[in-house]
């Protein structure tokens, strides 16, 4: 099979330096900023467009000599789909990943298909007007179109379909496609996670204590909440819509009961930030008496009008 097989004729071509080749072991397109991955996914297809990636030339990045300056991979992506790379790749590799880079290739893209280049081919020598743009420091961690010139030269390469694990599939079928969506949960899970993480630690006074699922879990619950609260605040009611620019009408995560620190199932509902900050650690009972006065005066003030 050469790529020429897996390309259409209205395919994108991107190329992005990577550590090592994508495999099973990490099945995951990673970035160390969340912003260049959603700039990608912005314009990226999912089943149309496809991404090279290209080992980088510093030894301490991509470790095996084989890989480096070389085209390694051929992968395509679920481009609206962001998530923590700890949860999609195996955990031994994750770990030594981050002993040796620390805070490094934190977030991915789940890979969809891969295949891997016969012989991992001089990037140079195959994708020369390409190659030369990743000297440029602002391309530095970016997907990068493939130039016109190159093409020829890369569709009779040689690839090797690799096997991507069920699990990965498994997970899309529970993420939301909607990228605002997507990033809307990420930024609560993450959110959460970080404050579980300074729970008892010290400032002017002490951030209080707190207790969470995992991101991975977290992830779930929260969009399984947005499905059963059908998109709605469970204080008002009112839409909540993802993206949205209004910060007191964005998506936030409150706890039902605020003296259980528990961010877990049962204690946590989908609301306003507005609705959360009013509600403060009032109980649901107080905060619909308050709402019940607020919606009467609105209603006594439009029928005197």
């Amino acid at each position: 099979m050469v790529l020429e097989d897996i390309v259409a004729p209205d395919s994108r071509l991107y190329a992005k330096s990577e550590w090592a080749p994508a495999s099973a072991l990490w099945p995951a397109l990673s970035f160390s900023q969340r912003g260049v991955a959603n700039r990608f996914g912005d314009f990226y297809s999912l089943g149309r467009d496809f991404v090279i990636t290209v080992g980088t030339g510093n030894p301490k990045d991509t470790l095996d000599p084989a890989h480096r300056q070389r085209l390694m991979s051929i992968v395509d992506v679920a481009p609206n789909v962001i998530v923590a790379t700890g949860d999609l790749v195996e955990p031994e590799t994750w770990r030594r990943a981050q002993l040796t880079h620390p805070d490094r290739w934190k977030l991915s893209m789940p890979i969809v298909r891969c295949w891997t280049f016969a012989n991992f081919p001089e990037a140079k020598a195959h994708m020369s007007a390409t190659y030369r743009r990743f000297s440029n420091p602002t391309n530095r961690g970016k997907p990068i179109p493939v130039d016109e010139v190159d093409l020829a030269g890369l569709l009779g390469l040689e690839v090797t379909a690799i096997e991507i694990p069920p699990y990965v599939e498994r997970r899309l079928h529970s993420i939301p496609t909607d990228r605002l969506l997507n990033q809307d949960i990420s930024r609560l899970a993450n959110n959460i996670a970080n404050a579980v993480e300074r729970a008892g630690t010290e400032r002017e006074d002490t951030y209080p204590e707190r207790t969470s699922l995992n991101f991975s879990d977290l992830f779930k619950l929260l969009n399984e909440l947005w499905r059963t609260q059908k998109g709605s605040c469970s204080l008002c009611g009112g839409p909540i819509v993802p993206g949205e620019e209004n910060a007191l009408l964005r998506m936030s995560a409150d706890r039902i009961d605020s003296a259980d620190k528990r961010y877990g199932t049962g204690n946590v509902h989908l609301t306003h930030v507005g609705c959360n900050l009013a509600k403060s650690s009032a109980s649901l009972e107080v905060w619909q008496d308050f709402l019940d006065v607020v919606r009467s005066v609105r209603i006594d003030e439009a029928s005197t009008s």
